[in-house]
């Protein structure tokens, strides 16, 4: 819908003489002529239809509507300038974008950012999640952190961690250690999460058993399928990384002790060189390698 204002540059002439007092001081500040503020603070008292400023000697006094208008004038101006260093950070400290899975910014990232804090409290970083690994726009963020085979051409990509798939459930749902331990997870109900490649059908082939009818709920997300297993809704096959913190809580146990190799890994995914990047985005790439790596 179109806004029924005036121009931003006459609205920040009127608020700036009328903070500083007279057009002089506000010229100063805006970087033009005393003559344009005049003739901005004169346009929009032409377009309101009303005089904002009494003009004394010297300087400038608000009138009663002039009283009235400046405060939302000022907070219109406030609320801009928050949302912008907001999404975009200060113009002489910008945040360090990167863009991650959903579960593994929730799950992996968000537990350790305090550690980066801890090392370079003077970047400032902003997480964007995302569902699935989507085209790189170095516009919005400077680094990708996906998840899949690797073959992405739209950046440089360097692997960086692979982990393995690990079924988990309750405690109370744990699979006791038999040779008939697969019979009991195939009887037992699963969660299916949709979209992923290692499957539970990949899981019981490669222990070379039958694979079993699909006898449980299907999710979208990971996470979904660590919550829906945590409260006792079946097991869960998930990367390991990703069921950790729920294993160091208590909230989940291994269904048995049986793991396979995931067929996809996790990549950095950046529009060039990473030693291109700027040097805080440089700092929180080793950082996350040296944690990965560290695991």
């Amino acid at each position: 819908m179109p806004y029924d204002l005036p121009p931003l540059s006459w609205l920040r002439a009127f608020e700036a003489s009328a903070r500083l007092g007279n057009f002089t001081r506000a010229a100063e500040e805006l970087l033009i002529t005393p003559a344009a503020i005049s003739y901005q603070v004169r346009q929009l008292e032409q377009q309101l239809g009303y005089p904002l400023f009494e003009r004394l000697h010297r300087t400038l006094v608000l009138t009663r509507l002039g009283q009235t208008y400046l405060p939302t004038v000022e907070k219109a101006f406030s609320d801009l300038s928050i949302a912008t260093v907001s999404v975009f950070g200060e113009r002489n400290r910008q945040p360090v974008r990167f863009r991650c899975l959903n579960s593994f910014g929730q799950l992996w990232m968000i537990p350790r950012i305090k550690r980066f804090r801890e090392l370079h409290p003077d970047v400032d970083l902003q997480m964007i999640s995302a569902s699935w690994a989507e085209t790189l726009n170095p516009e919005l963020f400077d680094i990708d952190i996906r998840f899949g085979d690797g073959t992405w051409t739209d950046g440089i990509v360097e692997f960086l961690q692979n982990d393995p798939i690990i079924p988990v459930c309750h405690p109370d749902l744990s699979i006791p250690a038999t040779r008939h331990d697969l019979e009991a997870l195939g009887a037992a109900p699963r969660l299916d999460i949709m979209g992923v490649i290692d499957t539970w059908e990949s899981f019981f082939r490669g222990y070379g058993h039958e694979v079993p009818a699909r006898n449980g709920l299907q999710v979208d997300q990971t996470l979904s399928a660590l919550e829906l297993a945590a409260l006792g809704h079946g097991h869960a096959l998930v990367l390991e990384t990703l069921a950790q913190p729920y294993l160091d809580g208590g909230r989940l146990a291994r269904s048995c002790d049986r793991r396979i190799n995931s067929r996809h890994s996790y990549y950095l995914v950046t529009s060039g060189p990473r030693k291109a990047l700027a040097p805080a985005a440089q700092n929180f790439c080793n950082w996350m390698i040296d944690e990965l790596r560290s695991l």
